[in-house]
């Protein structure tokens, strides 16, 4: 049987960070920034698209109702959109800026280490209150500020975060996973436990690592014997 085309995207990518192909290391102040582009720079329908189905057999498995889905844009947008259409929920975004159109304009305050500056997240209160229960989507997991802010500002507006995926979690920088999701409702995608200056990355957790242990392995058939 041919194996989906998305599990061998999954092994692609899986395999991209493991040997180091797609990574680049930016060293910031004493610290390591990796440039991967299919993570925030080009975007790849094909890789989003597979990430997004991967998310919904994960939440269908584990039995996560909900309303919508929300994202901490702007990087993590493109991924709650895919996970959007493939769940078929809506869709709405965490802000980095106020917009004139909020009706209700609320905010937290938090810190973005990609960015290097505080930041100050936005939601439109009536927007976000619409949705009791959401899953919450974001690119790069590395202090869990940005990610714990986003949960204390949609708690303010009576929404209730089943489970948050982040495509990538960087173990290595030794921060310590968000604090007010529960532990087993936190998903990694790829978990980044450390990395070398050529940026090959040990991953040897997250879902797509669990995912495709356990996928089924495309078997090569074996000629006939005929038998005189």
């Amino acid at each position: 049987m041919e194996q989906p085309r998305y599990i061998q995207v999954l092994s692609n990518v899986l395999d991209g960070l493991r040997t180091g192909s797609s990574v680049h290391v930016i060293p910031v102040a004493g610290k390591r920034i990796l440039r991967i582009s299919w993570l925030n720079i080009v975007h790849q329908p094909e890789i989003y698209q597979a990430l997004a189905k991967l998310i919904k057999i994960h939440s269908v498995e584990n039995g996560y109702q909900v309303d919508a889905v929300a994202s901490i844009e702007t990087s993590g947008a493109k991924y709650g959109f895919a996970i959007s259409y493939e769940l078929g929920k809506p869709y709405f975004s965490i802000h980095k800026t106020s917009k004139l159109i909020f009706e209700t304009p609320i905010t937290a305050e938090g810190i973005s280490f990609t960015e290097g500056r505080p930041v100050t997240l936005h939601v439109d209160r009536p927007v976000a209150s619409q949705f009791g229960k959401v899953l919450l989507v974001d690119d790069v997991r590395r202090t869990s500020t940005t990610i714990q802010t986003a949960v204390d500002l949609l708690e303010r507006c009576g929404t209730n975060v089943v489970a948050c995926y982040v495509i990538l979690d960087l173990a290595f920088a030794g921060y310590p996973r968000p604090r007010n999701i529960p532990a087993n409702r936190y998903h990694p995608l790829f978990t980044v436990s450390a990395v070398d200056e050529n940026g090959k990355c040990v991953v040897d957790e997250g879902l797509v690592v669990s995912f495709l242990s356990r996928a089924p392995v495309e078997k090569q058939q074996k000629p006939s014997q005929n038998t005189c």
